[in-house]
């Protein structure tokens, strides 16, 4: 293997305080080839400006962590680790998900989330008894939604929660206590929307929700109620208002993105082949 060999001396103009390095000069000579300033700037994206403001050891420190990546791409390299066939397939999956995260930000960079104050008191008040009242839950988490769907079906034919728990749960910090949960109030799972109205739909001790995703677990959740009291103090919608346009915020984004992608499925005209299990 051809070894690599580090001819250029960086920095000593920033170090010593002499000549500043312009964005021109040649930092690096690795194998025979020079790197500039601009070429790495550009590589980590740094704006010269911003490079340039920088104290010399924070300099230092930028250019030597570039230096230990290119060796170490370059020492990939002289295995052949860039033809591995895993590698490939990994960096195309990684090419892949790229490209969704950029498709994403294009088509919901012009997408209103913005929520009126209308808005938010009027959930409230539709709202204004589960601020004034907590639940207790317990749960099955499993790893799927049809098995979700085979649990409840179990439950409704009167078979035993706590032993579905154990014959089915995932959650193995609930599994022994019958997946009996704390106890929560409206807005404890604020970034599970879905979630949280499941609970809060339940109206009486015994009633089973669900299938919703899990909070806890790649999974969904079935969830019975097995506690329901209320509050000493209800909560007051100057407490709960920032809460309440968060999650009116998220819903209106999540209607925009399901709204996207049915109009894709028209595009490239999905259809349900039914072999999903």
């Amino acid at each position: 293997m051809k070894k690599l060999l580090i001819v250029g001396l960086l920095l000593t103009a920033f170090l010593a305080g002499c000549k500043k390095k312009t964005e021109g000069d040649v930092v690096y000579v690795i194998d025979g080839k020079g790197y500039t300033l601009n070429e790495i700037l550009k590589e980590m994206e740094i704006p010269p400006v911003q490079f340039n403001a920088l104290k010399p050891e924070i300099k230092k420190a930028y250019l030597d962590m570039w230096l230990k990546n290119e060796l170490l791409y370059k020492e990939a390299l002289s295995k052949g680790l860039d033809k591995d066939t895993l590698f490939r397939k990994r960096l195309e999956y990684l090419k892949k998900q790229l490209l969704v995260n950029t498709i994403f930000q294009q088509l919901m960079q012009n997408v209103s989330t913005d929520v009126s104050p209308e808005e938010v008191k009027n959930y409230y008040d539709a709202h204004k008894s589960d601020y004034s009242t907590e639940r207790r839950i317990a749960h099955i988490t499993v790893p799927n939604e049809d098995v979700a769907r085979e649990v409840i079906k179990r439950l409704k034919a009167g078979e035993s929660f706590s032993r579905l728990v154990k014959e089915y749960s995932i959650d193995s910090t609930t599994v022994n206590s019958g997946g009996v949960m704390g106890w929560f109030t409206r807005g404890d799972f604020l970034k599970f929307p879905e979630f949280e109205d499941t609970i809060f739909n339940l109206k009486k001790i015994g009633d089973i929700g669900g299938p919703v995703q899990s909070p806890y677990a790649m999974g969904y959740d079935v969830v019975k109620l097995v506690g329901k009291r209320r509050l000493r103090r209800p909560r007051s919608f100057d407490e709960v208002k920032s809460d309440i346009e968060s999650l009116l915020r998220y819903q209106k984004q999540q209607a925009a993105f399901d709204s996207i992608i049915n109009g894709l499925k028209e595009k490239f005209n999905v259809e349900e082949a039914g072999g999903n299990g």
